[in-house]
């Protein structure tokens, strides 16, 4: 929840939290500096009846907005949060704050360059150091061994003289099939036993032409060329 403290005389504001039922609170006040500040929705609740005066006379204002749901769509989303605000409204609000933990809150959980940015900008007219990045922890990450790596290089290598081998074999047996079937036909049965009729039967279910072939002879040519 973003308010704007805007006092005649800057000063600092400490304004008290008044618990209630369902509220989770973390602190019993906020510190408002002039400009932009952040509290929680549940702070807001619980500080809201401790401002009264202030927010009639306006020194203490909200700055929710409605944010359009989009082109052609009745209505609009509130925007609590400088994360939900419209980027060129964010900027301003950036600018406005003072309050280097809110600056430094932003800073890590802002992902939109625009609006980074403004906030680096921020941090450097206040002559303030910028937070580290924090780096992601990797619990998965497990580098390998030098010697894990090398015998997986070898399992490869070894994996891919295998499949050659395999292929070659495959190649061999085929060869051999071949020629297997080849001696099966050029030796094959008796041709010599058989007779006319059977001899242009065995043509036909080889798909061999029989035309123009008469003699037993012819036949038994055109089965073993």
């Amino acid at each position: 929840m973003l308010i704007k403290f805007d006092p005649k005389v800057e000063h600092l504001k400490c304004v008290a939290l008044t618990p209630k039922e369902g509220l989770e609170l973390t602190r019993s006040m906020v510190r408002l500096l002039p400009g932009t500040n952040e509290v929680t929705n549940d702070e807001w609740k619980a500080m809201r009846g401790n401002i009264v005066e202030e927010l009639e006379s306006g020194e203490i204002s909200i700055l929710a907005q409605k944010v359009s749901a989009g082109r052609g769509k009745v209505g609009g989303n509130k925007a609590r949060d400088l994360k939900d605000m419209p980027v060129n409204i964010a900027v301003k609000y950036v600018s406005e704050c003072n309050n280097p933990d809110t600056l430094t809150k932003w800073y890590k959980e802002i992902t939109n360059e625009e609006v980074r940015l403004a906030i680096t900008k921020k941090f450097k007219k206040l002559e303030m150091e910028l937070p580290e990045d924090e780096i992601p922890e990797t619990p998965n990450g497990s580098p390998m061994s030098l010697e894990e790596y090398d015998e997986d290089e070898d399992d490869e290598t070894t994996s891919e003289d295998s499949g050659e081998d395999d292929l070659d074999d495959d190649e061999s047996e085929e060869e051999n099939e071949d020629s297997e079937d080849g001696d099966e036909e050029e030796s094959g049965e008796d041709l010599e036993s058989k007779t006319v009729s059977e001899l242009k039967s065995i043509c036909e279910e080889k798909g061999i032409d029989t035309k123009g072939l008469s003699k037993k002879a012819d036949y038994i040519n055109a089965l073993t060329e």
